[in-house]
């Protein structure tokens, strides 16, 4: 069973370009119709991969927290290939 948990995200018009040219740009990519919530999704994944990459996380169990993070929300996609 699938689980969600709605959220009222308020963006600037800046913001809400950038997700809407990041779901476009996915959308390319993937060959598949993304949606902004998509590129969202994959914008989180890529951000947190970013952080275990490339920036080093002082504190162990953030580290650790950010690590759980990305893999459970890779072991558990539900996107499509909105991977970046």
């Amino acid at each position: 069973m699938d689980s969600r948990t709605e959220l009222r995200v308020q963006f600037t018009d800046q913001e809400l370009a950038g997700l809407t040219a990041l779901a476009a740009g996915l959308r390319g990519v993937a060959e598949a119709d993304l949606s902004e919530e998509d590129a969202l999704v994959a914008a989180v994944e890529m951000a947190l991969t970013r952080l275990i990459d490339d920036f080093e996380v002082p504190d162990p169990t953030t580290r650790e927290q950010v690590q759980v993070a990305r893999d459970d929300l890779r072991a558990h996609w539900i996107r499509g290939s909105a991977g970046i």
